[in-house]
């Protein structure tokens, strides 16, 4: 959910430089910075196995990125640690035979759910930041490090 003191959420928002005297920014112009750290922050609502893995204010976009990595890196370790950019919280994610062992620094108590769960887990943390974005600010589907960044991570590109 889009953290309501975030104004690069509301409908009539246009953008603006976040530091200086730069040039007009326009919403296809937007840059990593702006997703990973000052921009579209939101309070993420995670249950796994009833455990609660939540946050707030964290940038959507560097959240669901903390995630998507975990599934590739678990196939070359057994642990692996992630964490957003701007955020102390660190998850740990661990091979647990043919389960993957959930937990943070910050969240009480360790789950465990099947390779397949996780990566499903994982999917939707991505896919739901993504439909955030494009619901909340349909301009950013044209939005250059956006599109890029799908391509990248393995997305097909996005709707409209």
């Amino acid at each position: 959910m889009p953290h309501r003191d975030d104004p690069s959420w509301a409908s009539d928002r246009v953008p603006a430089p976040l530091f200086g005297d730069r040039a007009p920014v326009g919403w296809e112009d937007l840059c990593e910075n702006d997703f990973i750290a000052y921009r579209f922050r939101a309070d993420v609502e995670l249950t796994i196995g009833g455990h609660d893995f939540s946050t707030v204010w964290a940038p959507v976009v560097d959240f669901a990125l903390a995630w998507q990595y975990l599934p590739a890196a678990l196939k070359n370790d057994d642990r692996v640690e992630t964490c957003m950019t701007v955020e102390p919280l660190v998850y740990r994610v661990e091979n647990d035979g043919a389960e993957v062992a959930i937990s943070s620094n910050q969240h009480k108590g360790r789950v465990s759910v099947s390779a397949v769960q996780f990566g499903v887990i994982v999917d939707r943390i991505v896919d739901a930041a993504f439909d955030l974005l494009y619901e909340r600010q349909p301009a950013l589907l044209r939005n250059r490090y956006l599109v890029d960044l799908r391509r990248r991570i393995g997305l097909e590109p996005a709707p409209g």
